[in-house]
């Protein structure tokens, strides 16, 4: 799956949280991808509240 993002495991991205209330780019996101991975993102419930996900208007990914 990654490779078809153009990223590999042990690279690196950023996640940009847009939201109505507050917006935020997480950097320096390690890519863990091997043959059983999914398309996912793992963020702890403090940096979602910071972010206001669950009213995000728009999630991206970036590769650095």
């Amino acid at each position: 799956v990654a490779a078809r993002y153009g990223v590999k495991n042990g690279d690196r991205m950023n996640l940009r949280i847009e939201s109505a209330s507050c917006g935020m780019v997480i950097e320096n996101l390690l890519v863990r991808a091997d043959a059983t991975s999914k398309l996912e993102v793992h963020i702890d419930t403090d940096e979602g509240n910071a972010a206001d996900l669950d009213h995000a208007t728009k999630v991206e990914l970036l590769k650095q």
